[in-house]
């Protein structure tokens, strides 16, 4: 995977405008892939790394240079079509996949899909974890319980 061109690479679905400034913010590269979890079996998962790694290199490289987006095989066959957005407004702060045609069960949070959403809830919620490098966000007393959410040690 060549990430030193300068040419523009479009992935097969949507990214906004908003996406990609946070893409610029964290420094040029976000991974994102699918594991087990979540209310409706399966979640997005997003990381940040360096476009030259090992874990970037499992993948393919969408962007130009200072906005990456690598893009897991698992991932790259569930979201063609879909539209990556990336919002503050939404707590906590996070990318998400919304308007996704090869999903045709989706939470409510937008984090996790492919069987019905079991309601609200959830001892398996992902609604409000925080994005990796979020280290400000306090999610909510009542989800941490529920969850069994421990924050992460801080590097």
């Amino acid at each position: 995977m060549a990430t030193t061109t300068d040419q523009t690479i479009f992935p097969p679905f949507t990214v906004t405008r908003a996406a990609i400034e946070q893409l610029t913010v964290l420094g040029g590269a976000v991974r994102i892939d699918i594991e087990d979890g979540g209310c409706c079996g399966t979640t997005y998962v997003f990381n940040q790394v360096h476009p030259a790694a090992t874990e970037a290199a499992d993948g393919t490289a969408y962007g130009c240079p200072g906005a990456w987006l690598i893009v897991s095989d698992a991932a790259a066959n569930i979201l063609p079509g879909a539209t990556l957005d990336y919002s503050e407004r939404v707590k906590p702060p996070r990318f998400r996949v919304i308007n996704n045609p090869n999903t045709e069960h989706v939470c409510a949070c937008r984090r996790s899909f492919g069987q019905p959403w079991p309601g609200p809830g959830q001892p398996t919620c992902r609604s409000y974890q925080p994005m990796p490098w979020d280290t400000t966000y306090d999610p909510p007393g009542q989800w941490k319980r529920r969850t069994g959410y421990e924050a992460p040690s801080p590097p």
